[in-house]
């Protein structure tokens, strides 16, 4: 039994933190979820300072082009889907990946954004969904975290 409690607390755990959550960041600014709380435990992707970047000079390219074709594929998704931009959107973003490339949080800013209410609320539902199976094709061995803006528009 001693020995069992702390294996249960890891799946407790791992399992609280095992979630796909898409939203905006002035919804999630005062809770558990905030980027300022996120950012405590999700260290950077990449870095100016190399010593603070979980991936290092040697692998920072390949990472940055493995996140665009993400914001890609999820771009292709929204379209696929029948979601349409009045005109082309720069959103800035927020995403916090598990160690083996799955998508936990993606956060987004779209306070500024011509998108109505009933748009926005399209929008996070078919990222949400995106974000439930997608997995970059990076993995590492701790949790980590990439911020951008991202040109969604439609083709």
């Amino acid at each position: 039994m001693k020995h069992l409690l702390p294996v249960l607390f890891m799946l407790i755990t791992s399992a609280a933190f095992a979630q796909h959550v898409a939203n905006t960041f002035q919804a999630v600014e005062n809770t558990d979820i905030s980027m300022q709380r996120l950012d405590a435990i999700y260290p950077s992707a990449v870095a100016t300072d190399q010593s603070k970047a979980v991936f290092k000079a040697d692998s920072q390219n390949g990472f940055i082009k493995a996140y665009a074709g993400m914001q890609q594929d999820l771009g292709a998704y929204l379209r696929k889907s029948g979601f349409s931009w009045k005109k082309p959107e720069s959103i800035f973003t927020r995403v916090y990946f598990a160690p083996d490339g799955s998508i936990n949080y993606y956060l987004v800013n779209l306070a500024n954004t011509s998108l109505d209410d009933s748009e926005k609320r399209s929008f996070l539902n078919l990222v949400n969904k995106f974000i439930e199976s997608y997995k970059i094709s990076y993995t590492a061995t701790t949790r980590f975290a990439q911020c951008s803006p991202v040109l969604f528009k439609n083709n």
